[in-house]
């Protein structure tokens, strides 16, 4: 159940930092996996078949996270009874129905702080609960995913063309994860228009063309020339490279 790989070389912080929707083929796979482990998920200390059940990208944010193996068995378990039940479709009623070990579970494999109190819940908040990390929906097409109560961004979009996914990875393969955020934020703005009290300012840019991103980074090396004298010491070169490498890259796309 790894996520996809939309383009080599892929780094773990790259896949940590990209979200997928899941396809119309994802809850059976994982149903498949679950099974395929004879249910050793229950397993406390089983780390490679929680790995194959709720993916890489799921596994090492846990680890890092400090989240229990045991937590995420009980997490693993949820989301098996959920798609075989059909509770993604109602996500918010089904999370209403787990026990407060389940619902703990749920909690601390998507790292929320406070305790998942449903009937808040938006319905986009509660389906990503119940997607293992690597995977989640925006329901509203805002660029923001929200996670239980909790509002998250991810860059490259789900929905952006795969030549400008391919690019950016390969772009960012030996950048550092702090570098490649600072860089993803830049872009996320500039795609979907700065937040302001979690509502979008809007943006000129569609999600879905190459244009938009060939248009941003043109204008991001306008900009770099207009302010060079301003810049902290080291930003021109470091920003000048980069977006001077992605702008290659996207040339090159067909």
């Amino acid at each position: 159940m790894d996520i996809r790989n939309v383009g080599e070389p892929i780094t773990a912080s790259q896949r940590r930092s990209y979200r997928e929707a899941p396809d119309s083929s994802f809850y059976a796979a994982y149903q498949a996996a679950f099974q395929a482990q004879g249910n050793q998920a229950a397993t406390p200390d089983d780390a490679p078949s929680l790995e194959r059940i709720l993916g890489a990208t799921h596994t090492e944010l846990s680890a890092m996270r400090g989240v229990s193996t045991e937590s995420q068995a009980v997490y693993a378990a949820v989301l098996n009874k959920a798609y075989s039940a059909g509770g993604i479709d109602n996500a918010r009623q089904f999370l209403a129905t787990l026990s407060a070990l389940e619902m703990d579970a749920v909690r601390q494999n998507h790292s929320l702080a406070e305790p998942i109190d449903t009937a808040s819940l938006s319905e986009e908040g509660a389906a990503n609960l119940l997607l293992p990390e690597g995977y989640s929906v925006d329901l509203n097409r805002d660029g923001i995913d929200e996670v239980g109560a909790a509002r998250t961004m991810h860059f490259p979009p789900r929905d952006a063309p795969a030549e400008f996914r391919e690019a950016w990875f390969q772009a960012t393969a030996g950048m550092d994860e702090g570098s490649m955020m600072t860089y993803g934020l830049m872009m996320h703005d500039a795609v979907y228009g700065m937040q302001i009290d979690g509502q979008s300012q809007g943006s000129p840019y569609a999600v879905d063309s190459l244009d938009s991103y060939r248009r941003i980074i043109s204008n991001y090396l306008a900009s770099l020339e207009a302010n060079k004298g301003f810049l902290a010491d080291g930003q021109y070169a470091r920003d000048k490279d980069f977006f001077s490498r992605l702008q290659a890259l996207l040339a090159a796309a067909h």
